[in-house]
């Protein structure tokens, strides 16, 4: 697998885990679901991870792109 394969896959899983993420803690706060406390810091956990996941992707992109 190349590295621009590799990044993309990162780039989509980094998205995926903000999107859960998201969509578990709206569900907890603005929905019925309720939920128990380590679920909602796991969901909490998931978009930090997710956008420690998409800033790693933007830098190197960025360090790819530059000669």
């Amino acid at each position: 697998m190349n590295e621009n394969t590799k990044a993309n896959y990162n780039f989509m899983l980094a998205i995926a885990f903000i999107g859960i993420g998201s969509w578990k803690m709206y569900d907890h706060f603005y929905g019925v679901e309720l939920m128990e406390t380590y679920q909602v810091v796991l969901a909490g956990l998931l978009i930090a991870f997710g956008f420690f996941q998409l800033y790693r992707w933007w830098k190197a992109r960025q360090e790819s792109d530059t000669p």
